[in-house]
C-alpha cells in the first residue's frame, strides 16, 4: 500500500498546480527570485540550503488535500481501509520534506558551517508545517470544512500560520543564527504551534473517519453531527 501512498503524494503536485493553490505556490516561485538579488556571499549562498525545504514543506502542505481523490472512493475500498490510506499519507507528507530537509542539511554542513540553532529551527519549522498541513490542508467545497467538527473556523487559521512561520524561517535560515536569536524565535515558534498542534492531533483520529466517508464528497454531512 504504501507504494501506492507515495505514488499518490507525487501525483498531488501534477493534480492541483492549475487549482487555486497556484496562486501560492507561485508567491513562493517570487521568494525564490530573492536569490539572484541577495548578496552573493558564500555563507548566505549556501545557507539557501537550509531555507529551501521550509518553502517545499509549505508548498508540498499546501499540494495535497486530506481527503482522497475522488475515483479513490469508487474503488470497492471499506470504510477502514480508506482510513488507513488518509494515515499513510499523513506519514509520506511528513517522511518527505523531513527527508529532503536532512538531504540539504548533510550537504550544508560539508559545504559551509553551519549552526547547530539553525538546524534545530529547520527541522523543528517542517516537522511543525508538514503535520499542520498534512491534517488540515484541504479545499472546503461541497462542505467538507465541516470534517473538521468544532475546528472547522480554526483551520484557515492554523494555515496561515504554516505560511507566515515558513516565510519567516525562510528568511531566518538564510543567515547565522545565533544562541539569542535561537532560543527566542524556538520559543515564540512553540508557544503558537505547538499548541495548535497538539490540538489538532487529537482530533486527527476523528477528522481522519470524517474524511474517509464516501457521502462527504456529496457534501452530504450530517450538520447536525457531533464532530467534537
Amino acid at each position: 500500500m504504501y507504494r501506492q501512498v507515495f505514488a499518490e503524494y507525487f501525483r498531488g503536485f501534477f493534480r492541483n498546480i492549475n487549482s487555486e493553490r497556484k496562486a501560492l505556490f507561485f508567491s513562493y516561485i517570487s521568494i525564490g527570485l530573492m536569490f539572484f538579488w541577495l548578496p552573493q556571499q558564500q555563507g548566505i549562498r549556501y545557507n539557501w540550503l537550509l531555507a529551501i525545504p521550509v518553502v517545499f514543506a509549505v508548498v508540498s502542505g499546501a499540494f495535497h488535500n486530506v481527503s482522497l481523490p475522488f475515483m479513490m472512493y469508487l474503488v470497492p475500498y471499506t470504510k477502514r481501509q480508506r482510513e488507513a490510506v488518509i494515515g499513510k499519507l499523513l506519514y509520506v507528507k511528513i517522511v518527505i520534506p523531513l527527508f529532503f530537509a536532512g538531504l540539504c542539511d548533510i550537504a550544508a554542513v560539508f559545504l559551509t558551517e553551519v549552526s547547530i540553532y539553525a538546524l534545530i529551527l529547520q527541522l523543528a519549522t517542517v516537522f511543525c508545517i508538514t503535520c499542520l498541513c498534512g491534517m488540515l490542508s484541504d479545499d472546503r467545497r461541497l462542505e467538507k470544512g465541516n470534517a473538521y467538527g468544532g475546528l472547522r473556523d480554526s483551520v484557515g487559521i492554523g494555515m496561515m500560520l504554516c505560511q507566515v512561520g515558513g516565510s519567516a524561517m525562510f528568511a531566518i535560515c538564510l543567515y547565522p543564527v545565533s544562541a539569542a536569536a535561537f532560543w527566542v524565535t524556538f520559543l515564540i515558534e512553540m508557544m503558537v504551534m505547538l499548541p495548535f498542534l497538539v490540538v489538532v492531533g487529537k482530533r486527527w483520529k476523528q477528522i481522519r473517519h470524517n474524511f474517509a466517508e464516501y457521502e462527504l464528497m456529496d457534501g452530504g454531512f450530517d450538520k447536525n453531527a457531533d464532530y467534537h
